[in-house]
């Protein structure tokens, strides 16, 4: 094959292999000189293939040219390199046919070009302006958003400052006026017990006020130690109920967020309370592990103790009512919902003779 047919076989390969290579490249992103190569060999392939092989049918490569040019770049872009297409086009078509047609036939051949390029045009622009309102709806989905975000930071700082400022009030003049109640019961030597009582009121109320310090905490979103307030809360849990609890931590320590703080430190006095309350004089165990992928709270006891019932009266263990506790009050329910509220999980259940509760939460 040579001569003529072999250009013409060479020719209508490239106008196959350039379009099936934009089939193939479509949707993806290149520069505007990559983009435009495949159009311009498909529009001269096109051109050469009517000038050597007329037919009626020889300008639709060239015009299918033309509408990928303002299918995928600038308009300007797009016009000034398909001018030079249509223009050959048209001249070829005006050449090659009957000459007493020249005039129309350029003109077909021209037409066809530019309503292609035109409703590509139309068509580029519709689905830019789609696309850029796609994205002024998603900023705008975003802006509410961030929206909703402030307003509810604001509401949590509101509630945390009118909390902070009742109880503050209140516990604090109550404080006081067990202070002097202390004062008057010393001076008229009243009962120790009264004593002891009135002095173990004023810090029950000061602990109480330490504990709404801390949900404001939580609520303003500070950062409060985790392993800080489970030593102050085992501590407590010592003295006022007489438990005997060991706290260990494994893992290097890490900053939660203060509603995961919040959520273990309640979750951990609601276990310890029950665990006075249902195996008083049972010893008890607080582990706190930090791992990769999670932070691990786990709250055991080893159930009733042999010869102990509630009040400790056998074994001379002194235990005070637990419902007079300042614990957390919650129930399982109310544990679970804290801790899936910060996205973590909860089991509880017995063990052995005791009941262990654990809680996770991801890292």
């Amino acid at each position: 094959m040579t001569g003529e047919r072999l250009i013409i076989s060479l020719t209508l390969a490239g106008c196959l292999l350039s379009l099936a290579v934009a089939a193939l490249a479509r949707g993806t992103r290149k520069s505007e000189a990559a983009t435009a190569v495949t159009p311009l060999i498909l529009g001269a392939g096109g051109n050469v293939l009517a000038f050597l092989q007329p037919a009626s049918l020889m300008m639709v490569p060239v015009a299918t040219a033309v509408a990928m040019l303002f299918a995928r770049l600038r308009p300007r872009l797009a016009a000034l390199l398909a001018a030079p297409l249509t223009v050959a086009i048209a001249v070829i078509s005006a050449y090659v046919g009957p000459s007493r047609n020249a005039v129309q036939n350029a003109g077909a051949s021209a037409l066809l070009c530019v309503v292609l390029g035109v409703a590509y045009l139309f068509a580029r622009q519709a689905r830019l302006r789609h696309d850029h309102a796609e994205l002024l709806l998603a900023e705008l989905e975003d802006s509410r958003e961030a929206q909703s975000r402030a307003a509810a930071v604001a509401e949590r700082t509101r509630i945390a400052r009118e909390l902070h400022d009742i109880l503050a009030q209140s516990l604090s003049a109550l404080s006081v006026q067990l202070e002097g109640a202390r004062k008057l019961a010393e001076r008229d030597t009243s009962d120790s017990a009264l004593r002891q009582l009135i002095v173990r009121s004023g810090e029950l109320t000061r602990e109480g006020l330490a504990d709404a310090r801390r949900a404001v905490a939580a609520l303003r979103g500070d950062d409060v130690p985790i392993v800080d307030q489970l030593t102050t809360l085992v501590d407590r849990c010592r003295r006022d109920l007489a438990l005997s609890i060991t706290l260990s931590v494994a893992g290097q320590p890490r900053t939660l967020t203060p509603e995961a703080n919040l959520a273990l430190y309640r979750g951990t006095q609601e276990a310890l309370t029950n665990a006075a309350r249902h195996a008083a004089g049972s010893p008890a165990t607080v582990v706190l592990r930090f791992t990769s992928q999670a932070t691990t709270l786990t709250v055991s006891d080893q159930g009733r103790a042999g010869g102990a019932d509630h009040n400790g009266a056998e074994t001379g263990v002194p235990v005070p009512p637990v419902e007079a506790w300042t614990g957390g009050g919650n129930g399982l329910r109310g544990m679970c919902e804290r801790i899936e509220r910060v996205g973590g999980r909860i089991g509880a259940g017995p063990a052995g003779q005791g009941w262990t509760v654990e809680m996770e939460i991801p890292a």
